[in-house]
């Protein structure tokens, strides 16, 4: 079986401005390589030879002047663009390339780093000829864990051990005061376990009768939220059995409601493999004996990572994080070298750089300055006795002499004058700090910068 690759590239990332204001966020430098580099290269190194990649139509040319510089000229980049005036969610993005589908989808979202071998999750869903496979990975244990709590980002997700098939799923942010769980559910199988330190990865397998389903219930608008819980309880159903003859309390019934356009049966798309197709007509299983149910159509199925990295970039904190490790990750996510420090970058003598930073091409800096765990952009310049620690500084940024800055992100062509001071702070694309300012915990939009 071969597959298809997508990449979802249309987010504005309204979570991460300033950083978003000139820029997408799937181009924003993550060691300073644009972050979509990072799932281009997972599908490269996995034998994919063409992406379609999914952004706005204000996005196009910036995509087509960074990715080219970047990527591998063998490989075939094909974008496909949607509205900015239309609020679409992964789903109805899918739907919107619909005619571009031919066989079963990987699905990845922009903002994902990780190292896991693609074949894992090819082979779960192969195996169990699953409508949808997802990628979970254990919550990274990090020092941006408290923000992805108090953003409501965790999973719910219950997982039946023995064949990895997802039980229930949800997201907190999606969640009412009550987690529901339904008695189809709780009749095959009485004891579930509900864990939240599994992240899902935002990387699926889509089977292409699904997409075709999408492309007819128009009521669906994202992958996460949406289509995955509607399939995850669809699997405990008896076939053709409709949501709008449950007889449970209004709350379950507004959880876990058909989608509005409840004429289109998900059953007329729902098909299976030759193979499993024959061998469950031969089989002598039944859902009655045992707490597996054999009889369904629609199975959801997880390939749970145990060890190496996954990390999404989706916040300020979380692109802060990635950036830190990533000196360290990049030896398990290419094999394509990758220096750590340009060979064109100039550092004084008496300058320190850590060996946990990037530093890259025409990079200036003064005597008597100290970098550390943090990563600077191209054609920066730097001055004498400044002070960078777990920063982010991006491509042609000017930082005077006797600077401070702790972990803060500058973004590309700002100005910062002498002794000014930054500590947890965000500066907008092209703006100046002015001299001897002391900034603590700020977001430097425009409207903020009116230092003239």
């Amino acid at each position: 079986m071969k597959f298809q690759a997508v990449i979802m590239a249309a987010g504005i990332g309204s979570r991460m401005s300033p950083l978003t204001d000139k820029i997408p966020k799937a181009l924003l430098p993550v060691g300073n390589l644009p972050m979509i580099w990072y799932p281009i290269n997972l599908l490269e190194k996995a034998g994919f030879e063409e992406i379609i990649i999914i952004v706005l139509d204000s996005a196009l040319t910036q995509f087509h002047q960074i990715l080219p510089i970047v990527c591998n000229q063998k490989l075939k980049l094909d974008f496909i663009t949607i509205p900015d005036d239309e609020d679409m969610g992964t789903a109805d993005a899918l739907r919107h390339i619909r005619d571009k589908i031919e066989k079963d989808v990987f699905v990845v979202s922009c903002d994902l780093v990780t190292d896991v071998a693609l074949h894992h999750l090819a082979d779960v869903h192969r195996s169990h000829d699953a409508s949808l496979s997802v990628l979970l990975a254990p919550v990274p244990q990090t020092s941006a864990d408290r923000e992805v709590v108090a953003t409501g980002q965790l999973d719910f997700i219950s997982i039946d051990s023995r064949e990895n098939r997802i039980l229930y799923f949800s997201n907190e942010a999606d969640l009412d005061e009550t987690l529901v769980i339904r008695k189809p559910l709780l009749k095959r199988y009485p004891c579930i376990n509900i864990v939240k330190n599994l992240m899902d990865a935002h990387l699926y397998i889509i089977k292409k009768w699904v997409v075709d389903y999408l492309a007819e219930n128009k009521a669906i608008s994202s992958i996460k939220g949406e289509l995955i819980p509607y399939l995850v309880n669809k699997q405990f159903q008896k076939h053709r059995k409709m949501e709008s003859s449950i007889t449970e309390s209004p709350e379950i019934k507004r959880n876990f409601q058909e989608p509005v356009n409840s004429k289109i049966d998900i059953y007329d798309f729902a098909k299976e493999d030759d193979v499993t197709m024959y061998t469950r007509e031969l089989s002598s299983w039944s859902g009655t004996l045992t707490d597996i149910d054999h009889s369904s159509i629609i199975r959801c199925h997880a390939f749970i990572m145990d060890s190496g990295t996954c990390l999404r970039t989706n916040s300020i904190p979380l692109y802060m994080e990635a950036n830190r490790q990533i000196s360290k990750l990049l030896p398990s996510l290419t094999s394509k070298e990758i220096s750590l420090i340009h060979s064109s970058a100039s550092v004084k003598t008496k300058s320190q750089v850590g060996s946990d930073c990037m530093l890259d091409e025409s990079i200036s800096i003064g005597e008597k300055s100290s970098i550390k765990k943090s990563v600077i952009g191209k054609h920066t310049t730097i001055g004498e006795r400044v002070k960078i620690s777990n920063s982010v500084i991006m491509d042609h940024v000017t930082i005077k002499d006797g600077c401070n800055i702790q972990g803060s992100i500058v973004c590309t062509n700002a100005y910062v004058k002498e002794n000014a001071s930054l500590k947890d702070c965000q500066v907008g694309d092209s703006h100046t700090i002015p001299e001897k300012a002391d900034l603590r915990g700020e977001a430097l939009t425009a409207e903020q910068m009116d230092f003239e």
